[in-house]
């Protein structure tokens, strides 16, 4: 690869906002007012949102939060943004009780009914936004990152007993 190609990929290009607010209000019906006050960048297959800051020109590693992959059809919003966008969320959510919620965040699959469409859906516990599920007839993949996940109780009684 040569030097010009490898620079081209480190370029976070601007995002018109409507993008963005527009993907995000059909899958979630979460108002575009929600994204006021940040602004959008590409990068590669990565969409990453910042507060609305002058950014001078340099070249960046990051800027400011991931917060969806464009790489797959559909897209997939990252767990730390639906935890500041998903509050917003009118659709496509699935409220957990405390069991399914620890079990969720133990990173499980769960047995589940809702009428969400399936795809990616925000859940939520307690009025808290958890992260992001993959929902499908029945059944919710938790998505939450693994070195985001709760020890499972089963798992964090026989590691205290090894001590």
């Amino acid at each position: 690869m040569s030097p010009d190609s490898s620079r081209s990929r480190n370029i976070f290009e601007p995002l018109d906002c409507s993008f963005v607010a527009d993907l995000w209000g059909e899958r979630f019906g979460i108002p575009p007012s929600a994204f006021s006050g940040y602004v959008f960048f590409r990068k590669a297959n990565s969409v990453w949102a910042a507060n609305k800051s002058i950014l001078p020109r340099l070249s960046y590693e990051a800027i400011g939060m991931r917060i969806m992959n464009l790489k797959d059809r559909p897209w997939k919003p990252t767990t730390s943004a639906l935890q500041l966008f998903g509050q917003y969320a009118t659709k496509n959510i699935i409220h957990l009780d405390s069991t399914d919620a620890r079990a969720f965040m133990e990173g499980r699959t769960l047995a589940v009914e809702s009428d969400a469409k399936s795809g990616y859906v925000v859940v939520f516990y307690g009025g808290e936004v958890l992260g992001c599920g993959l929902y499908s007839r029945g059944v919710l993949t938790s998505q939450i990152p693994k070195e985001r996940r709760l020890a499972s109780a089963e798992h964090s009684s026989e590691d205290l007993s090894l001590r």
